[in-house]
């Protein structure tokens, strides 16, 4: 079966037990995940073999988030070392009408610090079918967006097909303005064959919004005929990809 290779930023996740606020712990559980390090150990999970790419500390903490993937069957050998910390985020669960809450603590982190030409991408795709990224990845730092279209880029010149999911995060995109961030996302995006996200990843984005449709005003109950055009539109605006996937949920 052919390699999938996906790459972001695993980081350690701080958690009060059960459904706890914030100031009620005396505690945290630790977790250690990231989005693409958790489609990695899905495909793990389903037999498939991938490589989880990411630049960790070389220390203790970062160890353990090396442990945390090879346990699960995921190959750790393209991971990059250096920088100082793992990322860290404290998660809050949310319970009934409460909404969860997260706080980030990953500036300068290793991954954050990361830039191209820190990863052997043709290396790192040798063998491989295909590669997966997110939205996220592109907003911890300039240095990852130059990273992740460094690894389009070689991912691209080798045939490996290339998917992304838009994942948009307002609390990470604070090193560069709105059209600085459309630029990044286009860029990037253009490489894609595959592209998933829903309709805010890609209003945020690109500017991309349904025709015809107020989404502000449909709550719960969503037409999934009504966002036909923002795929319509993506497809559009990136000939390259073969598919765009959206998923739409209400509150």
């Amino acid at each position: 079966m052919n390699r999938v290779v996906t790459f972001g930023e695993i980081m350690l996740r701080l958690a009060p037990p059960g459904f706890l606020r914030f100031s009620q712990a005396n505690s945290f559980d630790v977790v250690y995940g990231g989005g693409e390090s958790n489609v990695a150990v899905s495909l793990a999970n389903y037999g498939v073999p991938v490589d989880f790419v990411t630049r960790i500390p070389k220390n203790d903490i970062g160890q353990c988030a090396l442990m945390e993937m090879r346990k699960r069957g995921v190959g750790t050998e393209k991971i990059v070392f250096g920088g100082d910390r793992l990322g860290i985020y404290f998660l809050e669960t949310g319970a009934v009408s409460r909404g969860s809450k997260v706080v980030y603590d990953r500036a300068h982190s290793a991954m954050a610090e990361i830039d191209a030409g820190m990863v052997d991408w043709k290396s790192a795709f040798e063998g491989v079918a295909w590669f997966h990224w997110t939205g996220i990845t592109p907003a911890i730092s300039q240095g990852a967006a130059n990273a992740c279209l460094e690894a389009v880029k070689v991912a691209s010149e080798m045939g490996v097909t290339i998917s992304t999911d838009l994942n948009y995060r307002a609390k990470l995109w604070k090193y560069c303005d709105e059209a600085k961030r459309e630029e990044i996302m286009s860029e990037l995006t253009s490489y894609c064959d595959i592209v998933l996200g829903n309709e805010e990843d890609a209003e945020k984005h690109f500017g991309i919004q349904p025709e015809g449709l107020d989404i502000t005003t449909q709550g719960e109950h969503v037409k999934a005929e009504a966002f036909l055009s923002v795929c319509k539109q993506m497809m559009d605006r990136f000939p390259r990809a073969k598919k765009v996937i959206t998923t739409l949920r209400g509150s």
